[in-house]
């Protein structure tokens, strides 16, 4: 990745010639946002395009014992006293106990709309109301907080290298890409994997955000100029949501494959799901939001092959996300996910996404968000919570 073996903690490294990198990857999409929505209507994202639905949730930050984290951390992880000392977990949207009104999008994860009997990932992209703080510079928004999910520990991307040539490859055709899978086989079996489990429901799938988050600014934000070689934050995380009993027992709920056949699937099984769930007079899904530190350089921060073990850095609760009772199946609630925009650029500055993949996303969902809104004729406007 550009950078020597001997990476150091809570520090993300730019690749050699990442600048030209990311300018090779903006026409990209680019042209491919044309190729695929010049002459159709609507233009939808290129990744996650199938929305199952939008679905109002509530977050609720818990009065946690910031000293206790840290205490268990230097128990259980590899890290010293010296490394925990400085670390302040109670900040940003931490900082205080407090209730957040939440829109959540779920959605598959092919750059197409296919029927959900497909082996694919299955996406829950949670967006938090009213979080005030000083914002990412990156912000389209400016009183929410976005934090996308996946029902996968890690992705396939390495490097920004890898993830040009491997879009090329898709977007030229089907052969080319094959034979880049063939000799990235590394890739090609983290592919296989983030796609394999089909979840019986997205409301009890376990989400995790896969890529890093920064927890604190560094104390020289001139490092994130561009040709900065690296940046020092001072903690590194990743989040989870993980599905609990809704009965205050705090049982988490094992992942549940498909009890059906996937090829016997009705092709939106996932959205008929959710909506026949969700309108039951006592639904109630709860998920923990939990954080898990970088405890070792070794658990990578620009390489999101490599899953962070709970054996080597435990996860801790900080919160709760609640879905009750509600009807989504409506015209205007679809056109309404549509048009959301997330990012992971979209929020408070002390909880910077870090890492290759979010670099990636830095110059990816700005350009697919402008081009849907601009071709479908939207006038963007920040979500509220009716």
């Amino acid at each position: 990745m550009g950078m020597s073996s001997n990476t150091e903690l809570f520090t993300e490294y730019a690749e050699q010639n990442e600048r030209e990198l990311c300018q090779q990857l903006s026409k990209l999409i680019d042209d491919r946002m044309d190729e695929l929505y010049e002459n159709d209507n609507p233009a939808r994202r290129d990744t996650h395009t199938k929305s199952h639905a939008a679905v109002q949730a509530k977050l609720e930050i818990f009065d946690f014992n910031d000293n206790d984290i840290k205490e268990k951390l230097i128990q259980t992880t590899a890290l010293t006293p010296e490394q925990v000392e400085p670390i302040t977990i109670k900040q940003g949207l931490f900082a205080q106990p407090k209730q957040y009104p939440v829109w959540l999008r779920f959605a598959n994860g092919r750059g197409s709309v296919n029927e959900d009997r497909k082996s694919d990932t299955r996406s829950m992209s949670v967006k938090i109301i009213g979080v005030d703080g000083e914002r990412l510079d990156d912000s389209h928004e400016s009183t929410t907080h976005d934090i996308i999910t996946q029902n996968a520990e890690m992705f396939f991307v390495k490097t920004i290298r890898h993830y040009n040539s491997f879009l090329s490859k898709r977007f030229t055709s089907n052969l080319k890409l094959a034979l880049w899978l063939a000799f990235h086989p590394y890739q090609a079996w983290a592919l296989i994997k983030i796609k394999k489990h089909a979840p019986q429901s997205l409301l009890t799938e376990h989400y995790w955000s896969g890529s890093a988050y920064a927890l604190g600014l560094p104390s020289d934000t001139s490092q994130w100029c561009p040709d900065a070689s690296s940046v020092r934050y001072p903690a590194v995380l990743k989040y989870a949501f993980i599905p609990v009993r809704a009965d205050n027992s705090d049982q988490v709920i094992d992942r549940q494959p498909l009890s059906a056949d996937r090829n016997t699937l009705s092709c939106n099984y996932y959205r008929e799901e959710l909506i026949n769930s969700l309108d039951k007079p006592d639904a109630k899904y709860c998920w923990d939001l939990r954080i898990q530190f970088q405890a070792t350089p070794k658990m990578s921060i620009d390489d999101v092959v490599i899953r962070w073990k709970e054996q080597d850095s435990p996860y801790f609760r900080v919160g709760r996300l609640t879905v009750e009772q509600q009807q989504i199946d409506f015209a205007e609630q679809s056109d309404f996910v549509e048009n959301l925009g997330y990012s992971p650029w979209n929020g408070l500055a002390i909880h910077r996404p870090v890492g290759a993949l979010n670099r990636l996303r830095r110059i990816v969902y700005p350009i697919v968000r402008k081009y849907r809104h601009q071709k479908n004729g939207v006038e963007y406007e920040e979500p509220t919570i009716p």
